[in-house]
C-alpha cells in the first residue's frame, strides 16, 4: 500500500467521531443501523455471493464429525449459520450485538434446527459454559480474531477450545492486511471519500482489523493446544466496492485445527 493511505486518516477520523466509547456498544450501534443485507446491502462482510462459504464447509465436511452440532461464531445477521444448519443437526449462531442476533433470527425464520444468542465468547468460563449446554461441538469463525487484538483473541481461542472437546474441528478464516489503513485503502476509501459500506463501518467505530496471519495465529494457538491440520493463504470477500455486481476480496487465512490436552483425540478424521 502506497503513503496516499495516509490521507485517509483525516476523513475517518471525522466519521468515527461521533462513536460510543465503549466496543460493545460500537458493535450494536452498527448492526441497529443496518436496513438491508446481503451483496447490495449495508454489512461490508455481507455478499450473497456463497463460493467462500461453500469452501469452509466442503473443508469441514472432510475433516469433522458431522453428527456434532456446530456454532458460527461471529455469526452477525447469520448467512453462513443458516448454511451450516442445512449440514448438521443443529447450527447455533453466537454473536456481541444483540441487533445482529435480532436480525439473524428474522432472517432465519422457518429454519427449524437453528437458534441465535447474544454473548461475547471472550468472557472467561464461557466456554465451559456452552459446553455443558451444547456438548462438544464444531466451529466456524469468520472474520473475528482481527479485531480482537493479542489478549482477545486469546481469550476467544481459549473458550473455543473449551467448546470443541477431543472431537469437535475448528474453522478460521481472518483477514490479513498489513494494517487497518491498508485495510481502508485497500477496499477503495481516499482523502475524500469512502464506500458507503466501508463508511458505515468506520462512523460506528467498531475495531479497526489488524493483520492475522502465521505469527498472529501462533500467538492463539499455540503447538502444545492446537493440532494444525490445515494453515493457508485465502480471500475473505466483501459486498462489491468497485464493479456493483463483483465482490470485492481481501487477502486472508485460513486454518482448521483441534484441540490439543487431557481428554482430548486429536488425531484426524
Amino acid at each position: 500500500m502506497s503513503w496516499k493511505k495516509f490521507l485517509i486518516v483525516p476523513n475517518a477520523i471525522r466519521l468515527s467521531r461521533q462513536a460510543p466509547k465503549d466496543v460493545d456498544a460500537r458493535w450494536d450501534l452498527y448492526w441497529a443501523d443496518v436496513k438491508v443485507t446481503g451483496t447490495h446491502g449495508d454489512v461490508l462482510w455481507d455478499p450473497e455471493e456463497p463460493e467462500e462459504a461453500r469452501g469452509y464447509l466442503d473443508e469441514l465436511r472432510r475433516r469433522a464429525d458431522t453428527s456434532l452440532a456446530v456454532v458460527d461464531a461471529g455469526c452477525g445477521n447469520g448467512r453462513i449459520t443458516r448454511m451450516l444448519a442445512a449440514e448438521y443437526p443443529s447450527a447455533v449462531g453466537i454473536d456481541l450485538a444483540p441487533h445482529a442476533i435480532s436480525r439473524a433470527e428474522e432472517e432465519s425464520r422457518g429454519i427449524d434446527n437453528i437458534s441465535f444468542r447474544a454473548l461475547d465468547l471472550t468472557t472467561p468460563g464461557v466456554g465451559r459454559r456452552l459446553a455443558t449446554e451444547l456438548g462438544e461441538v464444531n466451529i466456524l469463525v469468520r472474520g473475528v480474531f482481527h479485531t480482537l487484538g493479542r489478549e482477545g483473541g486469546t481469550a476467544l481461542a481459549t473458550n473455543l477450545r473449551a467448546m470443541l472437546g477431543g472431537r469437535g474441528t475448528l474453522l478460521l478464516a481472518e483477514t490479513n492486511v498489513s494494517s487497518g489503513l491498508g485495510y481502508l485503502e485497500y477496499l477503495g476509501a481516499t482523502s475524500t471519500q469512502m464506500p458507503a459500506p466501508l463508511a458505515r463501518a468506520v462512523a460506528a467505530g467498531i475495531p479497526a482489523p489488524a493483520p492475522f496471519g502465521g505469527p498472529q495465529f501462533a500467538q492463539c494457538f499455540p503447538v502444545d493446544q492446537w493440532q494444525v491440520l490445515l494453515s493457508e493463504p485465502t480471500s475473505i470477500a466483501t459486498v462489491p466496492m468497485g464493479e456493483p455486481d463483483v465482490p470485492d476480496q481481501i487477502p486472508g487465512f485460513l486454518a482448521v485445527l483441534r484441540a490439543r490436552g487431557p481428554g482430548t483425540d486429536a488425531s484426524p478424521v
